[in-house]
Order: structure tokens, then C-alpha cells, then sequence
């Protein structure tokens, strides 16, 4: 069921930004010294992917 959704070509373009954001966070976030809170969102309407969110909140100690 994933194959299927994600051969859509919004969702293909969409996918390929969502593994990009990932890696790009956790190249940030997996860093000594880094304390706090990292996250991606999705919007998706009628199984289609509108929207990708990234958020990093980084602690001060």
C-alpha cells in the first residue's frame, strides 16, 4: 500500500524532500553538545503529501 501511494508524483517529489529533511536534521541534531527536540511534520490530504514541516529547539545547559 505504501508503493502505491508514493508512485504518485507529488508524493514522489514530496518523499524525496522528506528523506532530504531527515537527513539534513539528524546530520544537525547527532552532533555532541546538542541537546533538544527535533521533529517533522506532515500535512496530507486525501493521501496525498501538501506539506512538510521541520522543527529543531535546541536546549541551552
Amino acid at each position: 500500500m505504501i508503493s502505491q501511494s508514493t508512485k504518485r508524483p507529488a508524493n514522489e517529489r514530496m518523499v524525496g524532500l522528506l528523506r532530504a529533511a531527515l537527513a539534513e536534521i539528524l546530520a544537525e541534531v547527532l552532533q555532541r553538545g546538542y541537546h533538544g527536540k527535533a521533529g517533522i511534520e506532515l500535512s496530507v490530504q486525501d493521501g496525498t503529501i501538501q506539506h512538510i514541516r521541520r522543527s529543531m529547539e535546541k536546549t541551552q545547559r
